[in-house]
């Protein structure tokens, strides 16, 4: 049903545009394309009512943005290669610490070593362990914190259901001889380390170098053995489906014969404060991407096109309020849109979406392109995930701007690294926008800053 009266935001949205000399007819068609009656739309610009156009073919239902809703008590790991078992949940990430942060956390453990312990080390188990060890969880170190706060955020799991990071060092003939992560039920050790903080679960182990020579973990009851490779990372359940401890995830940190090794470690427990798993469900969707956005140019007749109609249709705006999404200082206008023409959109979806393809590597549909977004002086975007479905891939594309100081896109990687994406007119930035949090944090610093919105969906799901 067509709306027959306008409310006081479109009324302001009318006069403004009106005392803009804005062409009367661009407005009428944005009038009608938001489903007012043509009499009340010409009347409000007073004019008379234009022919409805006959469209060429028949309308395409309207695509509405789904919501997801789902988000199981699980762990999920994005690139994680299971190893081929039944018996133990263990999985081999790689790459989920880069050669910078290895080397920055290898400078910081150095300082900070003793002499390892375990929790139980006398007769038959003496020099059982080692290695030396640091307690980095304790050094507060920006880094530090941030890696165990992605190590929480790759496993879903609250961080109060687990123990801060360590790390350990083992030099030339250092080792840690087989032993399993959990502690013994009805053992002095589980009653001094379990009962109140909880049975150990989840093993979150990475290497920070690449050892020359031995150091592998070795998995004793599989048969499987894992060379330190640095950044990757090695993680494993302690405890079966039903809760028992699985004597299966016994391991060996064998002895270093070249160079030396250090690894990072976090363990999970089965007790915290609140829900344990704490993903949201858009966290559960497949990555498709290494590391999920990627930045480039705009083909260039496409963005000479869209550069066109920015500059001649940039006063025909749209006044949006999305207050606690899109904020502005006390008193500023955040956020305006300019609608676009449907051919352009057209002409925008079919160009964006073969290169689209080539980066998610699958075929996908068209969903939404929104038109462009003005932000102006001192507006923020808050950190967020697209809905859902409808925007698996998308794209961001910097279409003109009017700044003091360059205005950043944060998006965090897979692995939870937070970015910084700068984009100059011309340049966008593909993106998993529905799985990745994204956002711009920083006050924009500038009059004007243009942004498109384009959006796809999986062909087969």
């Amino acid at each position: 049903m067509l709306k027959t009266e306008f409310d006081e935001s479109w009324k302001s949205w009318i006069a403004l545009n009106l005392e803009r000399g804005c062409s009367k007819e661009g407005m009428y068609e944005i009038l009608l394309e938001h489903e007012f009656a043509p009499e009340l739309a010409a009347e409000a610009l007073g004019m008379r009512p234009l022919p409805t156009p006959v469209p060429a073919k028949p309308v395409q239902p309207v695509l509405v943005e789904t919501e997801l809703t789902e988000a199981p008590d699980r762990v999920e790991l994005p690139f994680a290669v299971r190893f081929p078992t039944d018996r133990l949940e263990l999985y081999m990430l790689s790459g989920f610490l880069s050669e910078t942060e290895c080397m920055t956390l290898i400078h910081l453990i150095n300082q900070h070593l003793r002499a390892s312990t375990t929790t139980n080390d006398g007769g038959e188990y003496a020099g059982y362990r080692t290695s030396r060890t640091c307690d980095l969880g304790m050094l507060d170190h920006p880094l530090a914190r941030d890696v165990d706060r992605r190590i929480c955020q790759v496993m879903g799991i609250d961080s109060s259901w687990s123990e801060t990071i360590q790390a350990q060092r083992y030099d030339v003939g250092q080792q840690f001889k087989a032993h399993t992560d959990y502690f013994e039920p009805d053992s002095h050790e589980f009653e001094t380390y379990a009962t109140q903080a909880g049975q150990r679960t989840w093993t979150f182990m990475i290497y920070l170098n690449s050892t020359r020579e031995g150091g592998s973990t070795r998995f004793t009851e599989l048969d499987c053995e894992v060379r330190p490779k640095q950044g990757d990372a090695v993680i494993w359940n302690s405890l079966r489906a039903d809760g028992s401890p699985n004597p299966d995830t016994m391991h060996w940190g064998m002895p270093v014969e070249k160079g030396y090794k250090v690894i990072l470690t976090k363990w999970f427990r089965n007790k915290g404060k609140g829900k344990m798993f704490n993903k949201t469900p858009n966290e559960y969707l497949p990555p498709h991407t290494q590391s999920g956005f990627l930045k480039l140019k705009m083909p260039p007749e496409l963005f000479q096109r869209v550069e066109a109609f920015y500059r001649d249709h940039g006063t025909e705006i749209l006044g949006e309020s999305v207050k606690g999404f899109i904020d502005a200082a006390k008193g500023k206008v955040a956020s305006e849109l300019v609608p676009l023409d449907e051919p352009l959109k057209k002409d925008i979806h079919e160009t964006l979406q073969p290169l689209m393809e080539a980066w998610i590597g699958d075929f996908l549909l068209p969903t939404f392109v929104y038109g462009i977004r003005r932000y102006r002086d001192t507006a923020t975007l808050k950190m967020h995930r697209d809905r859902g479905i409808t925007h698996i891939a998308s794209a961001i594309v910097n279409v003109a701007q009017d700044v003091d100081e360059p205005w950043p896109l944060q998006i965090e990687d897979h692995f939870g690294r937070m970015h910084d994406v700068l984009l100059e007119p011309g340049e966008m930035v593909f993106y998993e926008g529905a799985r990745l949090l994204h956002g711009r944090i920083e006050p924009l610093r500038g009059r004007a800053y243009a942004n498109l919105f384009v959006h796809y969906k999986l062909r087969d799901a």
